[in-house]
């Protein structure tokens, strides 16, 4: 078979397979510029070589008022979140990242616009559990922080840790820290399971948080692997490669099957050493954990 019907059995068989248009126009586009940004472009591009892909400046893309019909956005953060729900019914299919459970929820609370999947930061609450339990076997209370943005996971936590034969205890956070109440919290746990809820976790709450568990030699999990440097024991996480193989996955696919959320199939863990020696923890091998976590498949 001479070389150009050989290309082009195999670009059909492709585009049947991904039943994707040979042609499709993906936008990226993320609130702050940056090379990182634009090598997530690249890499994107590189992994969808029969898509079009073009990295298009937060600015410029706001000024679009038109697009062709079989455009799709990827957009990421929160503020390109809150653009495109401002966009009409013809708005294109669109896929949003770096934007967590929480911070959607005050946006869109039980309305959910059409054409619009997001692909979640946050780590799923079914795996951290699994890593909770397979990290501190024999911790049985858990407790857990919630404010009013988070409020709506509680049901969720508490059929997920009741699956797992864990106990859940919870203290409502209230607009400012105060000690007591958590320690009244603590003396009923034996470990701290984190939501990615900015109002509780950041930087002007963590180490007060950390301190006040650690004097009960008690460890937090999650809420995400950014703060394992301040003193969280260990939390899983995706990444650039994880979140590329989830793109790339849903980019061959009809807009119509985009499920309304989803979490990276693929995942990592990272842990702090130094917390685990101090509150005499053992770490297992992070290849196995993973492995194990993965029996644990968390729907969205």
């Amino acid at each position: 078979m001479p070389a150009y019907l050989l290309r082009l059995v195999c670009m059909l068989y492709l585009l049947f397979c991904s039943n994707a248009p040979l042609h499709a126009q993906i936008i990226l586009s993320a609130e702050q510029d940056s090379p990182a940004v634009r090598n997530f472009a690249d890499e994107l591009a590189r992994a969808l070589p029969l898509q079009s892909v073009e990295y298009m400046p937060r600015s410029e893309l706001q000024a679009q008022s038109d697009f062709a019909a079989d455009t799709r956005l990827v957009l990421l953060g929160p503020a390109l979140l809150d653009w495109r729900l401002q966009l009409t019914q013809s708005a294109p299919a669109t896929l949003i990242m770096q934007v967590s459970r929480v911070q959607a929820y005050r946006r869109i609370t039980n309305q959910q616009p059409q054409k619009l999947t997001f692909l979640w930061s946050d780590p799923p609450i079914e795996r951290q559990i699994a890593l909770l339990k397979s990290m501190l076997p024999g911790r049985k209370n858990i407790g857990v922080l919630y404010g009013n943005h988070s409020s709506f996971l509680l049901a969720e936590i508490k059929q997920a840790i009741q699956a797992q034969d864990l106990s859940l205890h919870t203290y409502y956070w209230p607009d400012s820290y105060d000690a007591r109440s958590l320690a009244r919290l603590l003396n009923k746990t034996d470990v701290l399971l984190g939501i990615d809820d900015a109002e509780i976790y950041n930087p002007a709450t963590i180490k007060s948080i950390l301190l006040s568990s650690y004097a009960r030699k008690q460890a937090l999990i999650g809420p995400t692997a950014v703060f394992i440097k301040a003193g969280s024991l260990a939390s899983t996480y995706s990444d650039k490669d994880d979140w590329l193989r989830s793109l790339q996955k849903l980019l061959q696919t009809p807009t119509e099957t985009w499920p309304h959320s989803l979490y990276p199939e693929e995942f990592k863990i990272m842990f702090n050493p130094q917390v685990a020696r101090s509150l005499s923890i053992e770490t297992p091998q992070v290849t196995d954990l993973v492995e194990q976590l993965k029996q644990h498949r968390t729907a969205p």
